[in-house]
């Protein structure tokens, strides 16, 4: 984030609280635009916060882990943190990508080769406007370096990486020496660092397309978060050229194969076995099918940076002085609620007559989905698990009678052999915070496709993002600034009047544009919603004194936009499940005359 105090970058400088946040950028189809509106708030707010704390203070975001959707909006602020940039560009970006150009009317639009749709419902030609309008494939180097930052992107590989399990015996009493398990790993992920105006591979996973030049390796990382995003069926999926020596797993496969080679070079008797190759062309879709809420990614991604910038890991108190800490924070559009959980297990029963069929495929994709995000969030639990009881244990070696530079290094080294090594233990923030309002995104119908219908219903969840993520940040830092008070000059305060300073520092959020109207302030083509968006004061101001900028949309104002698409795509699937649509009604009339008169145009 941009700054002009070299030292605040720096968290070396006694003077300088350092805190960083690690960001899991969940999937979610059409709720992508309530992320982006989350991320533009979250890196506006810290850069003027930054501005305002120059060596006392300083918040960055050096981290993101994205899946799906996640992937996009990820590699958007990856961009801007890295070069920099102001706050309004990103903003442009974002609105860019979520509220304008990821549309019904360009998803539907026929691709100009019939090969190229895979059979997907929509094609993916406005990832190719995205890329070319919300992304710089040629940035120049920023004038002020800043933070070297980590971007995982998780994507699906429906061919699968082998890899090989070894239980190696090596006592008297097994016959069998080993017993060797093969598998396929069919989660992957890219790992990134940005550096600057370049990104590069921190293993060199995946292989450019013959003739793309890419010297900054901004059109790879494009690549890969086009694969992550492709939901099966809804959108075409990705090939892509895979080094496969870069995989551990495969390593390992390739080494178990050639020690079979050469057994069977021994012995002619045995069928003669085909190496593997070095790389191959595999094919992917969404990563949120196996990573939605990508939170292992994360931590895997603030190992990384910590070995190469050992500094910002708050453990090595001998590098930062204690003053650097570690946050991370998930951006979950629709968090699961107790409430909403135990009414869903008081509606169970047993139906009275069987389940069809897709019924049944319904709450098996469900239960697939929530399990995914349930191992996600266990992986972020066993991670503190481990580190809690092993740092209990190694503290025993401190009774030892050795000197402390062997102690110290009998300690790194039991970690490294754990995998724990530059892990740190996972504090876990979310936004949105606990809210009882239920339904409270536009888009969240219909397995979150329904935001595609109209421009209005993304630019309202996109101005729910920034909301929420100011009501979070401003919590967060009130917090977080009390529990230094002392480092920040902020001694004596009470929570109510440093709440009061963080919010004269972040200023009054910027004003939402109404989502009636486009960038140029001219009325939105596709009209207005039935409930008339803005009759009722969209988003009206909240009390001059209150931290909280705007308002929340009222229940019976979510209900109601809710309902009428709802609506909507349910006429859009009739058409769809036509065997002829596509030839009857878009070729022989086009896609704008097919959407702007039968189905789009709202009520007179």
């Amino acid at each position: 984030m941009s700054t002009s105090n070299e030292e605040a970058l720096d968290a070396r400088n006694p003077k300088v609280r350092v805190h960083r946040f690690a960001l899991s950028v969940s999937g979610g189809v059409a709720l992508g635009s309530y992320e982006a509106g989350v991320l533009t708030q979250l890196y506006r707010d810290l850069v003027v916060f930054n501005a305002q704390m120059q060596g006392k203070a300083q918040v960055s975001i050096d981290v993101i882990a994205g899946a799906s959707a996640g992937s996009i909006t990820g590699l958007i602020l990856a961009q801007a943190l890295s070069l920099g940039s102001p706050p309004a560009l990103l903003e442009s970006h974002m609105r860019t990508c979520w509220v304008d150009l990821l549309d019904i009317h360009h998803l539907l639009t026929p691709a100009a080769q019939p090969k190229d749709s895979g059979g997907a419902i929509f094609t993916d030609g406005v990832v190719d406007k995205i890329i070319e309008q919300a992304l710089d494939l040629s940035p120049v180097a920023p004038e002020t370096p800043q933070e070297t930052v980590a971007l995982w992107i998780t994507m699906t590989n429906l061919d699968g990486i082998p890899f090989v399990i070894d239980f190696e015996r090596k006592d008297e009493y097994h016959a069998q020496v080993t017993t060797q398990l093969y598998a396929l790993d069919y989660k992957d992920y890219i790992p990134f660092l940005l550096e600057g105006n370049r990104i590069t591979q921190v293993e060199q996973r995946l292989i450019a397309a013959d003739g793309v030049v890419d010297p900054l390796g901004w059109r790879l990382a494009a690549e890969a978060a086009r694969a992550s995003s492709a939901f099966p069926i809804a959108f075409p999926c990705r090939y892509q050229m895979r080094n496969l020596e870069a995989y551990k797993g495969y390593r390992g496969f390739e080494d178990a194969l050639q020690q079979g080679l050469e057994q069977k070079a021994a012995d002619p008797t045995l069928h003669p076995t085909q190496e593997l190759p070095k790389k191959a062309t595999l094919q992917f879709v969404d990563g949120g099918l196996f990573n939605n809420e990508p939170i292992g990614r994360a931590i895997d991604a603030v190992a990384c940076v910590n070995a190469k910038d050992p500094k910002r890991n708050p453990a090595r108190k001998d590098l930062n002085d204690g003053k650097a800490g570690r946050s991370f924070l998930m951006i979950e559009p629709e968090p699961q609620l107790p409430a909403a959980i135990a009414s869903a297990l008081s509606a169970a029963v047993i139906p009275a007559a069987p389940l069809l069929p897709p019924a049944t495929v319904a709450k098996i994709l469900s239960a697939y989905f929530n399990h995914a995000l349930y191992d996600d969030f266990k992986t972020a639990q066993e991670t503190n698990t481990a580190l809690v009881e092993m740092h209990k244990a190694l503290k025993h070696l401190d009774t030892l009678s050795l000197p402390q530079e062997v102690v110290d290094r009998l300690k790194q080294d039991i970690l490294k052999a754990a995998g724990l090594d530059d892990k740190e233990i996972v504090t876990l923030e979310r936004i949105p915070q606990a809210s009882e309002l239920t339904r409270r995104l536009a888009s969240a119908f219909d397995g979150h496709f329904g935001g595609f219908l109209r421009r209005d219903y993304r630019a309202a969840d996109f101005i729910t993002g920034k909301n929420e993520a100011r009501v979070w940040l401003t919590e967060w830092l009130t917090q977080w600034l009390k529990s230094h008070a002392g480092d920040v000059g902020l001694d004596g305060r009470t929570h109510d009047e440093i709440k009061a300073f963080v919010a004269d520092r972040l200023g009054e959020a910027p004003a939402p544009q109404d989502p009636r109207f486009n960038d140029q302030g001219d009325p939105d083509p596709n009209g207005l919603t039935a409930i008339q968006l803005a009759a009722a004061a969209w988003f009206p101001r909240a009390p001059a004194d209150s931290v909280e900028q705007r308002a929340a949309l009222t229940e019976d104002q979510r209900r109601a936009i809710v309902s009428e698409a709802e609506q909507r795509l349910h006429q859009l699937l009739e058409v769809w499940l036509h065997p002829n649509w596509l030839g009857e009604v878009v070729l022989n009339h086009g896609i704008d005359w097919w959407l702007d008169h039968k189905y789009i145009k709202p009520p007179e």
